[in-house]
């Protein structure tokens, strides 16, 4: 791997790994360059890694997409049935519904990080992810 690509891993990294403080913005701009540079004849190393920045943000992309949905949904429904119902069982379910979309939203954040730091990990120890 020459130390131009390294350079742009590690810029993709960086950016991926901001991606939560940057509202996705550095995130794209991770996966655009990881993309452009992933189609330039790289090793397998580079190759490993570039894929695997690509692959996580879309993966967790998709999660955080499909859990606002499912928050969304999940809060109108049960906001439609306490309207209807005045269950105060449902009333503290609406509550208490944030706070368990936002635990499960940290944890996956962490999963994120932790997946962001073991690639820097392989990449300053030169080894390929595994796919």
């Amino acid at each position: 791997m020459t130390e131009e690509h390294k350079k742009g891993i590690w810029f993709a990294y960086i950016a991926s790994f901001l991606t939560p403080f940057t509202l996705l913005l550095s995130g794209v701009i991770a996966i655009i360059y990881a993309g452009y540079k992933l189609d330039k004849g790289t090793d397998e190393i580079t190759y490993s890694h570039y894929y695997t920045i690509i692959r996580s943000f879309f993966l967790f992309l998709t999660f955080f997409v499909v859990l606002g949905v499912s928050a969304a949904t999940t809060t109108g429904m049960i906001a439609g049935a306490e309207y209807w119902v005045h269950s105060d069982i449902l009333a503290k379910i609406l509550n208490v519904l944030p706070f368990v979309g936002g635990a499960i939203a940290i944890v996956a954040i962490a999963v994120w990080f932790a997946k962001i730091i073991n690639g820097m990990k392989l990449l300053s120890q030169n080894q390929a992810v595994k796919l």
